[in-house]
C-alpha cells in the first residue's frame, strides 16, 4: 500500500514536472516583504534571518540619541530643513548622526521625507545608508529603484556586507539578485537552506537559467535537501538522467516508482522497460504490478515473461496464473507453450492436469495430443478425454479410435465424462464403439432420444431380435407415439413371432402416419390392406409425379396384387 501511496502522489507530481502544477508538499516559501523586512524598534531593523542561511545578519548600528532641536522637528519639517539643521547642528560640534535622523522620520512614519532626507546630506549615500534607502525606496513604492541600486551591488564585490545584499534583495522579492551575487562572488556561496530556496523560488518563477547559475554558484546540495523539486526541474528541462538522480534522494521506498514516473513523463519507453525488467529482477519484487506496468507500457512479451515467474508454481487458478493465460492468448508462442509444459510435469497430480489442460487449449491439437500421449499420466481419464478432443480436432480418427477403446475398457465414467466421451468420439467410429457410447449414455441416465432407438437397430442388424426388441420397449415407453420405433418394433416382432406378431404395432404405427404419405402406404401394404396402399401412392404419384421412388413403390404393390404388365408400364412412364 505504501507503493500505491507514492504512486498516487507521483500522479499528483507529473503535471507539475511539465509546469502546470506545484511541487506535492508546497514550496515552504521565504517570508514576503512585511516579514522580512526589519522590524522597526525606533525604526532600526532587525537582524536578516531568511532561510536560516549561514550568510551572517545585519548589525545593528549604535548611534547616538538624536538631538532635541531636531526631535521636535521630527514630525513636521520637511528634508531641506532637517538637512541644514543637520550641518549647522555638526558645525557646532554636537553628536548628530545622519542615520539616525533617518531612522527616527521613518519612526516617525514620513519615509518619503527620510529618503530625501539622505539624498540631501553628503554621507546619506554612503554603505552604512544603503540597506536603510532599500528599504525606503520599497516603502514608498519605488522598487524599480531599489532594484537598480541592488543590481548595481551584485555585480562587483563591494564594502556592502552580504547578509545586507540578501536581505535587500529579498525585501524587493527579487531573490534572483542573491543568485547573480553568489554567481560574481560578491557574497558567499549559498549554504544549503538557503540555495533550496532560491531554487523554489526560481522554479515558480519558471527560469530555468537560474537554476543553472545557481549551480555554478555554490556546491550545496539542495537536491538532496528537496528530491521533489529537483524531480520537477529536471522535468522542466527535459533532464531524465538528472531526474532519475534526484529520484536517489528519496526515501528507498518511493524511489522506484518515481523513476518509473520519470521515465513514463519523459516518453523513454525503452528506458522504462529497462527499469521495470531490472526492478522484476530483484529477489522480492511484486511481479504481478511489475507486469501490469509493462503490459500498460506496450511491453505485453516481457509482462508475460514475468508473469511465468510469478505463476511458477502455482495451480493455474491463482491470480497470477490466471493474468498470464489471458496475456498468452488462444495461441501463446514458443517459449510460452514450452513453459506450459513444463509446468504440466512439476507438482502434485491435480496440479499437473490443470496445466495440462491449459496447454492442450493453447496448442495445435495434433503436436498437444503427442506430447499428452507421453505424458506420465496419459491413461488417466481425465487426460484421455483430453487426447480424443485432440485426436477429434485434429482429424485424427485412428488416434481418436485408440484411446475411445481404452475409455470404454471398464472403467467408471461419470454422467459428465460420458457426455465428454460422446461429444469428442471420432468422426468415423467403430459400430461396436458408437454401440457401446450409446450404453454408457443409457447407463449414465443421459440417453439422447434415439440412443436406445440406434442400440435397438445395432442389436437387430446383428440379429439380436430379442435384444432390439429390449431396447425398443425401453425408447417406446418414454415416446409411445414415435413412427419410426413403432415400425421398427413391427420388423422385430415379425422376425420373432411373424406377421401375427407384427400386426398390433403395424396398427400402432399406421395411428401415427399422416394421411396422405409415403410411410402410411408402406404400412397399409405390410398390413395387406393392398388395395388402400394403391390408392394412397396413386393420389401421391399425380402430386409429384417425377418421384422415382414413389413410382417403385407404385410398382411393387402391383406387382403383389398380380399386375405385373401394369407395373412395367409405372416403370416406364
Amino acid at each position: 500500500m505504501k507503493i500505491d501511496r507514492h504512486r498516487a502522489r507521483l500522479a499528483l507530481l507529473l503535471p507539475a514536472l511539465t509546469g502546470i502544477g506545484l511541487l506535492a508538499g508546497g514550496l515552504m516559501l521565504l517570508p514576503k516583504e512585511r516579514e522580512i523586512l526589519p522590524a522597526v524598534r525606533r525604526a532600526q531593523p532587525v537582524p536578516f534571518s531568511a532561510a536560516r542561511s549561514s550568510i551572517p545578519a545585519p548589525a545593528s548600528p549604535v548611534l547616538p540619541p538624536a538631538h532635541p532641536s531636531i526631535t521636535a522637528q521630527i514630525a513636521t519639517a520637511d528634508a531641506a530643513t532637517l538637512s541644514a539643521l543637520t550641518t549647522r547642528l555638526i558645525a557646532e560640534g554636537q553628536p548628530v548622526s545622519t542615520l539616525q535622523v533617518a531612522y527616527d522620520l521613518v519612526a516617525a512614519k514620513r519615509p518619503a521625507v527620510a529618503l530625501d532626507y539622505l539624498a540631501a546630506r553628503p554621507d546619506g549615500g554612503t554603505t552604512a545608508t544603503w540597506r536603510l534607502r532599500i528599504d525606503l525606496l520599497h516603502r514608498t513604492g519605488r522598487d524599480a529603484n531599489a532594484a537598480a541600486l541592488v543590481a548595481r551591488a551584485v555585480k562587483k564585490r563591494g564594502a556592502l556586507p552580504a547578509a545586507d545584499i540578501v536581505a535587500a534583495a529579498y525585501a524587493i522579492d527579487r531573490p534572483d539578485l542573491v543568485i547573480v551575487a553568489a554567481a560574481n562572488h560578491v557574497i558567499p556561496p549559498p549554504d544549503t537552506a538557503l540555495a533550496l530556496d532560491l531554487a523554489r523560488r526560481a522554479n515558480t518563477a519558471g527560469r530555468r537559467d537560474l537554476i543553472a547559475l545557481l549551480d555554478t554558484a555554490t556546491t550545496a546540495n539542495w537536491r538532496a535537501a528537496d528530491p521533489w523539486l529537483a524531480i520537477q526541474v529536471a522535468a522542466r528541462s527535459k533532464d531524465t538522467a538528472a531526474g532519475l538522480r534526484a529520484a536517489g534522494y528519496l526515501p528507498v521506498e518511493q524511489r522506484q516508482a518515481a523513476r518509473e514516473a520519470i521515465l513514463t513523463e519523459a516518453g523513454d519507453r525503452a528506458g522504462l522497460r529497462s527499469e521495470l525488467l531490472a526492478h522484476a529482477a530483484a529477489s522480492g519484487a511484486p511481479l504481478e504490478p511489475i507486469a501490469e506496468r509493462l503490459v500498460a507500457a506496450g511491453y505485453r512479451g516481457d509482462a508475460t515473461a514475468v508473469l511465468r515467474r510469478a505463476a511458477a508454481g502455482l495451480a493455474p487458478a491463482a491470480p497470477a496464473a490466471q493474468r498470464l493465460l489471458y496475456l498468452m492468448g488462444p495461441r501463446p508462442g514458443s517459449d510460452d507453450l514450452a513453459w506450459l509444459k513444463q509446468q504440466s510435469l512439476q507438482g502434485s497430480a491435480t496440479r499437473q492436469r490443470g496445466w495440462l489442460a491449459c496447454y492442450a487449449e493453447r496448442d495445435q491439437p495434433g503436436a498437444a495430443l503427442v506430447f499428452l500421449s507421453r505424458h506420465p499420466l496419459a491413461d488417466e481419464t481425465d487426460v484421455m478425454l483430453m487426447r480424443l478432443a485432440l485426436a477429434r480436432a485434429a482429424g485424427n480418427d485412428a488416434a481418436g479410435r485408440t484411446v475411445l477403446a481404452t475409455l470404454l475398457d471398464g472403467r467408471t465414467l461419470s454422467p459428465d465424462q460420458v457426455r465428454a466421451v460422446s461429444a469428442a468420439a471420432p468422426a468415423r467410429i467403430d459400430p461396436a464403439q458408437a454401440a457401446a457410447i450409446s450404453k454408457r449414455r443409457v447407463a449414465a441416465g443421459i440417453a439422447a432420444p434415439r440412443d436406445q432407438l440406434d442400440l435397438a437397430w445395432m442389436a437387430l442388424n446383428a440379429g439380436d431380435a430379442k435384444a432390439a426388441g429390449q431396447w425398443l420397449d425401453a425408447h417406446i415407453a418414454t415416446a409411445p407415439t414415435d413412427l419410426s420405433a413403432l415400425r421398427l418394433m413391427a420388423d422385430v416382432q415379425a422376425r420373432i413371432g411373424g406377421a401375427r406378431g407384427a400386426r398390433p404395432w403395424l396398427e400402432r404405427a399406421l395411428a401415427q402416419t399422416p394421411a396422405d404419405s409415403r410411410a402410411r402406404a408402406e404400412v397399409l401394404e405390410k398390413l395387406g390392406r393392398r388395395d388402400e396402399a394403391v390408392r394412397l401412392v396413386e393420389t401421391l404419384r399425380s402430386e409429384t409425379p417425377q418421384d422415382r421412388s414413389l413410382a417403385a413403390l407404385h410398382a411393387r404393390l402391383l406387382i403383389t396384387q398380380g399386375q405385373p404388365g401394369r407395373a412395367r408400364t409405372v416403370l416406364v412412364q
